[in-house]
C-alpha cells in the first residue's frame, strides 16, 4: 500500500467559501485524488485553516506549519510521499520571498525527518519523496488594498517554490497553472477547482511512482 500524506491549509481541509463550513468529504480534492488513484493508495488529508509555512498567527494558535509537521509525520508514518501545499496564509504577514524562506525551512525539516528520528521507525522507509505544490493565486480587488497586495505577491510563489523544489531535488506542481480560486472570495477553491487540483495531483503522483520504479 502506497501511503501519502497531504499537508496543507484550508484548501486541503476543504473550506467552503459559500457557507463558511466544510465541503462534504467526497467533494474535497484530497478525497477525489485518492479515488482517481484507486486501490493500492492510502491518502491522509492533514489540512488546517490558516496554516502557514513557518510563521505564528498573532491571533490564532497552532497555525505554524513548521511546528506542526513532525506531529503529522510521526502520526501517519511510514510514508511513501509527502505532499505540501502551503503559502497563501503567509501573505497576510509577509511577502512572497518571506513565504519562500518559510517553505525552505519546512522542506529542510521534512527532508531531515529520518535523520532526526533515527531512534524510531523511519518516516520514509524507502526514500524521502516530497511533492511541493505552489497554491492557486489570490484574486485581489481594487477596493481592498491588502487583498491587492496579497494577490500580487501570490503571483511570485510559483517561480520561487519551483526554484526551491529544484534546489531540494523534490517534485513540483504549480496549482496556479491548473485552476484559480472561487469567485466567492478569491482565495478558496470552488467544487470545480477541487476537481481540477485532484486530477493534476493524481497525475503527478502517478508520474512520481513511475519514475522510481
Amino acid at each position: 500500500m502506497t501511503n501519502i500524506l497531504f499537508y496543507g491549509d484550508s484548501n486541503t481541509w476543504g473550506f467552503d467559501p459559500s457557507t463558511g463550513g466544510r465541503y462534504p468529504l467526497e467533494n474535497r480534492w484530497t478525497t477525489i485524488c485518492a479515488d482517481i488513484l484507486g486501490g493500492g493508495y492510502h491518502c491522509v488529508a492533514a489540512g488546517l485553516n490558516g496554516r502557514m509555512t513557518a510563521f505564528d498567527d498573532p491571533v490564532k494558535g497552532c497555525r505554524n506549519g513548521l511546528e506542526g509537521l513532525d506531529y503529522e509525520l510521526q502520526t501517519h508514518k511510514p510514508l511513501d510521499l509527502l505532499v505540501i501545499m502551503l503559502g497563501t496564509n503567509d501573505l497576510k504577514y509577509t511577502d512572497a520571498e518571506g513565504s519562500a524562506t518559510g517553505m525552505q525551512a519546512l522542506l529542510r525539516k521534512a527532508l531531515s525527518a529520518n535523520e532526526r528520528f533515527h531512534l524510531s521507525y523511519p518516516v520514509f522507509p524507502e526514500e524521502t519523496r516530497i511533492l511541493l505544490i505552489s497554491p492557486v493565486l489570490i484574486t485581489g480587488t481594487v477596493n481592498d488594498n491588502a487583498a491587492c497586495n496579497e494577490a500580487e505577491e501570490s503571483k511570485q510563489l510559483g517561480c520561487l517554490y519551483g526554484k526551491l523544489a529544484r534546489e531540494c531535488g523534490i517534485w513540483f506542481l504549480d496549482a496556479a497553472n491548473v485552476t484559480g480560486p472561487s469567485v466567492t472570495d478569491g482565495v478558496h477553491l470552488s467544487p470545480e477547482g477541487h476537481g481540477a487540483i485532484a486530477m493534476a495531483v493524481a497525475e503527478k503522483i502517478r508520474e512520481i511512482f513511475e519514475e522510481v520504479r
